[in-house]
This record gives structure tokens, C-alpha cells and sequence, in this order.
């Protein structure tokens, strides 16, 4: 689950971050920030807890984790400088995979285990989390 998890926050996290740099351009970039940090922090923590329990070592698994922080902080860097001039439907299709990768993520393998550790509770978080999501960008 932890490579899966590794995976996962790459897949979307680099097309984020090209967004984020991109928003850096036009100035409205605090909000983006807040959620990326917020999504990716516990798909790193549960990934690196993941990885341990697998029987990796610590240094492999925060050397794995802090590659992908680069990784992630140079598309920020990316967008900023080189994609602020490209399409919005450029940015439209490179959040559209992002959004994907989470989705597909989510139900590959965050779901099972939630739903197996926490049954219905963990079904009510979800809904009032996307519920919340609708209201604040609404």
C-alpha cells in the first residue's frame, strides 16, 4: 500500500503543483497551497507508515518520501516559470488527470481499508467531506 499511496501523490501531485505555479502568476495561490498541503500530508504519512510496515527501512522510506517532495516543489517551480504562458485548457486536462489519480487512489486503496477499519463512519466522513468541498467552491 505505501509504493500504491508513493504512486498516488505523484500522479496528482505534479499537475497540482503545475497549477499552483501556474496560480502563483495570477496571484491567487493561498487557497490552492492549503488544500494541496492538506490532501498530500496524510497520503505521505500513511504511505511512509505503510512502507515501514512493509519491512523498509527508515532512511529508504524518507529518502523515497523527500524525492517526491522535490519532485513536487519543482513543478511548482515548472509551472510557475514556464506554464503561466500555456492554454487554460492545457491546465484544465493536466487537474483533470489529477483529480483521476486521486479518484482512482481513493477507491483503489484508501476505501477498502477505511471501510474495513471504520465501516460506516468512515462512509459519512466521505460524503460530508465532498459535501464541504461543493459548499466552499461554490
Amino acid at each position: 500500500m505505501g509504493w500504491a499511496l508513493l504512486a498516488a501523490v505523484t500522479l496528482d501531485g505534479v499537475p497540482e503543483n503545475l497549477a499552483l505555479g501556474v496560480s502563483l502568476v495570477e496571484g491567487a495561490s493561498v487557497s490552492l497551497l492549503v488544500a494541496i498541503f492538506a490532501s498530500n500530508l496524510p497520503e505521505a504519512l500513511v504511505g511512509a507508515v505503510a512502507m515501514r510496515g512493509e519491512g523498509r527501512g527508515a532512511r529508504t522510506v524518507m529518502g523515497t518520501w523527500i524525492a517526491c517532495a522535490v519532485l513536487l516543489a519543482l513543478a511548482v517551480v515548472f509551472g510557475r516559470g514556464l506554464a503561466g504562458g500555456l492554454d487554460d485548457s492545457v491546465l484544465a486536462v493536466a487537474l483533470g488527470f489529477a483529480g483521476g489519480a486521486v479518484l482512482a487512489s481513493l477507491a483503489d486503496t484508501l476505501m477498502p481499508e477505511a471501510y474495513e477499519h471504520g465501516r460506516p463512519w468512515n462512509a459519512f466522513a466521505t460524503a460530508a467531506g465532498f459535501f464541504l468541498s461543493f459548499i466552499l467552491a461554490a
